[in-house]
């Protein structure tokens, strides 16, 4: 054998030397154990905010060792179970969602849980036209504008502002956007609040007027004086209603001139 083919036989020896060692710790690899999933949170929550299931929480791989019984997993639970339910407390991103942290709206006391400290939840019944045509959903803000009879005739005025909107009809939530023609909206109010509207539900009809999710002292006009702008009579609205809802009044001075004074729709 010539030194040619003694180099090529130590060479392919070496090779299939290699190829055993490989194969043999690859047989003694460790095999890479399936991860549980637990439920976590992939944004930032605040406590109070209503949860978008899809939008917020996904499942996660969890080292088993470190998954407590407080936890939510996929064979006991599924997402859409949490969808339009209250964090009770901040969630951070990334961390596990634990049952005690979240009141699913399915569940008893929801209500009670998303109310503020020393709020009320009160309902008004509303129909398309007075409830802004189905585009109010839980989480805006309203004003309500009371349409009454007056002595002097018809008159509107917004009684109560700024309130928060909790459900239409038994929705606590709206995920997909759509609009809803509602027959009911439960507003947050003050207990103060609670005994105006059931004054008002008396006096006439109820509107809701949906305010701007921009912030309101970054827009508001100058000089503007907000009385002047909460009520209006039939007589702003129709110069015919005028005539005969108004009074006369004459001032006499110290002269003896007269001064004729209008009150129409009970403004000067």
């Amino acid at each position: 054998m010539n030194t040619k083919n003694i180099i090529l036989l130590i060479i392919a020896g070496v090779i299939i030397s290699m190829m055993f060692v490989m194969v043999k710790n690859r047989n003694h690899a460790p095999v890479a154990e399936d991860l549980p999933k637990v439920l976590v949170a992939t944004v930032d929550i605040p406590a109070g905010n209503f949860i978008r299931a899809d939008k917020q929480l996904a499942w996660a791989e969890y080292p088993k060792n470190m998954i407590s019984p407080s936890f939510i997993l996929p064979d006991a639970h599924k997402i859409e179970e949490f969808n339009g339910g209250l964090a009770r407390n901040a969630i951070a991103a990334g961390t596990p969602v634990v049952l005690s942290s979240v009141v699913r709206a399915n569940e008893g006391g929801f209500m009670s849980a998303v109310l503020n400290p020393g709020k009320r939840a009160i309902s008004v019944a509303v129909n398309q036209t007075s409830g802004n045509a189905g585009f109010i959903f839980p989480g805006d803000k309203v004003d309500l504008i009371l349409t009454h009879k007056v002595s002097f005739g018809l008159a509107s005025e917004t009684f109560i502002e700024d309130l928060r909107v909790l459900a239409i009809d038994q929705m606590l939530s709206n995920p997909e956007n759509k609009a809803v023609v509602a027959k009911t909206v439960t507003l947050e109010v003050t207990p103060k609040q609670a005994e105006k509207i059931n004054v008002a539900i008396s006096l006439g009809a109820i509107s809701l007027s949906l305010r701007s999710l921009a912030s309101e002292e970054k827009n508001k006009p100058q000089n503007v004086n907000k009385d002047d702008d909460n009520y209006s009579t039939d007589s702003d609205v129709s110069k015919l209603m005028g005539g005969g809802s108004g009074a006369t009044v004459n001032v006499y001075h110290g002269s003896g001139a007269a001064e004729k004074l209008d009150f129409q729709g009970g403004k000067k």
